[in-house]
């Protein structure tokens, strides 16, 4: 059974995010970041739900937890940083690329 395309009900539904994309390399022993490019992705981001935050392990549920749904593939581990200078980390990815789409989950990463 193949899933139903989403792509263009999230194109109606979502709305333009903006983020830079950094990512962290190790040079010479020393952690360093770089931008790379600022990615303009459509799609909808929002506060993590409660029934997901209680699966996460204890010392993690008091982080600010967000997921974003886009059309956009996004790397495991980079930072986004918004236009206010907020970073969120990518913590996970799931895939739903045949129905047209990306779930990721995000940490606010500490500046």
């Amino acid at each position: 059974m193949a899933l139903p395309n989403l792509r263009q009900a999230l194109r109606n539904f979502g709305r333009p995010l903006q983020f830079a994309i950094i990512e962290k390399s190790v040079v010479d022993f020393e952690a360093v970041e770089t931008t790379l490019d600022v990615k303009y992705l459509n799609g909808v981001m929002t506060p993590m739900t409660a029934q997901k935050l209680l699966i996460k392990p204890e010392g993690q549920r008091q982080w600010k937890w967000w997921e974003i749904i886009t059309t956009t593939r996004l790397n495991l581990d980079w930072l986004l940083q918004d236009p206010a200078g907020k970073r969120y980390r990518i913590m996970s990815i799931t895939d739903w690329s045949q129905a047209g789409f990306y779930t990721y989950e995000l940490t606010e990463a500490p500046q």
